[in-house]
């Protein structure tokens, strides 16, 4: 018996020891990063990153459960928040290739009852956040207390239309949660099924997303808990009743799942071709101008390449994804706790991915009779300021009169922000002025601000 125990010790070392050996460099590369922006013993992430139909890295570390012990895989299962928005976003428009509405039609004919103050209000505002509704998670009283109290759609619908809109209908774009959980309705309208089940069968079922829910006290399968960082760990995240984020914001996956789901997405698989374009064109506004988001996606840019994105946030769980059709490249960053912007990581995994260059931030020390000759206020144009100040030894930054953050430097005349790939370059210009340039998240050109 020992012998045989022995031996398959020797296989399972042999095996791993194999693994580990044909393990690419790229991957060695994206492994690193996860090991050195997350520790194994606190809540993690999981990631993908996939490029031409093919997964080139997927990884998870950190834990599911804190109390078990219990590590993240990507089989994992994360609350998504607000990458719920696409999905929303992609049920309309199935909807609409099945005649059942259109995204020009006045909402009053699905929600009759929900005011608009007189602004003829469209499906397609909604989707593109320029509706003027307010947005309900800015309301206090109602993240506070109310979003833990069990709900209907219904009723959701009756406590937002106490707010009143906050500009006429297509002068600009201003998120809205609310619109979203609108939209959840004008599903249920026009399919006569519930939100949940119309993803479910029409999305989750058709592409094999195994993994997908919409979000509620279910037994799921791999669900990840999720937490909120305190000043001495961490704690379970806040209860909220998952009816009130609903189509804004309620649905689960994985990060094979996404990958899968964005896939079929991009190659016309759930919808035409037509529809997909769609979501992702940028809106234009009453003036002409051009807002960058679609419908359910947002359109931006990373370092030299124009990239399709959303980001996701509810209690206990960040999210972040993008796809980046220059070069066919998909990252998806899932963290299970609220403390870690995931958007950081799946930056760097995509620079690793496309060489691109980025410093590596490691505070030195520098003398103080150095950092007096930077600090001071750096002007971008006639109104708006950059401000370099320091207290007990510290350097802080602040844009205009927002909030001061802590940077270090990194060199002489550079300092980074933590927790972010956000980072300054203090320089001497031909007429002998020093020069803030202000770079984020993996720009080429910076922000420049000059010393007064």
């Amino acid at each position: 018996m020992k012998k045989i125990i022995l031996g398959l010790f020797l296989l399972s070392f042999s095996l791993n020891t194999t693994f580990a050996l044909t393990l690419t460099d790229k991957q060695k590369a994206y492994e690193a990063i996860l090991v050195e922006q997350i520790r194994i013993d606190e809540p993690g992430v999981a990631v993908i990153v996939s490029q031409k139909g093919n997964v080139l890295f997927k990884g998870a570390r950190g834990l599911a459960n804190l109390e078990h012990n219990i590590p993240l895989t990507t089989d994992s299962v994360f609350r998504l928040g607000s990458i719920t928005k696409q999905f929303t976003a992609a049920a309309i428009m199935i909807l609409q290739e099945r005649k059942k509405l259109s995204v020009d039609d006045d909402i009053l004919k699905y929600v009759p009852y929900f005011p608009t103050e007189g602004n003829k209000v469209t499906i397609e505002n909604l989707l593109t956040h320029t509706s003027g509704i307010a947005n309900y998670t800015e309301d206090r009283s109602i993240f506070s207390k109310e979003i833990q109290v069990p709900t209907t759609i219904d009723e959701m619908l009756v406590r937002f239309a106490q707010h009143p809109m906050k500009f006429k209908t297509g002068d600009k774009m201003s998120y809205s949660n609310t619109g979203y959980v609108l939209l959840g309705k004008i599903i249920e309208v026009a399919s006569g099924q519930s939100y949940a089940h119309f993803i479910e069968e029409n999305i989750f079922k058709k592409l094999g997303m195994k993994s997908s829910r919409y979000g509620g006290s279910q037994i799921i399968p791999n669900r990840a808990s999720g937490y909120d960082k305190i000043p001495d760990g961490f704690e379970n995240a806040k209860y909220i009743d998952m009816m009130w984020p609903h189509a804004a914001g309620s649905l689960l996956s994985t990060v094979i799942d996404i990958n899968r789901w964005f896939s079929a997405l991009r190659d016309g698989e759930l919808l035409s071709k037509e529809s997909y374009q769609k979501m992702i064109k940028p809106f234009t506004l009453n003036d002409g101008s051009i807002s960058k988001y679609g419908y359910g996606l947002s359109n931006q840019n990373l370092n030299k390449y124009d990239i399709i994105a959303h980001n996701g946030g509810i209690p206990g769980f960040v999210t972040a994804a993008f796809y980046i059709p220059s070069e066919d490249l998909y990252i998806a960053v899932f963290s299970n706790s609220n403390s870690r912007d995931p958007s950081v990581i799946s930056r760097l995994l995509a620079a690793e991915a496309l060489e691109i260059p980025w410093p590596k931030f490691k505070a030195i020390e520098i003398s103080r009779e150095k950092i007096e000759s930077l600090i001071g206020r750096y002007q971008v144009k006639v109104d708006s300021v950059r401000t370099l100040s320091m207290k007990n030894g510290n350097v802080y930054f602040q844009s205009n009169k927002g909030r001061k953050s802590q940077i270090h430097p990194m060199s002489e005349n550079s300092f980074y922000f933590e927790n972010s790939l956000n980072y300054i370059v203090i320089e001497q210009n031909e007429d002998g002025n020093k020069v803030m340039n202000i770079y984020r998240n993996l720009s080429i050109k910076p922000q420049q601000a000059i010393k007064i």
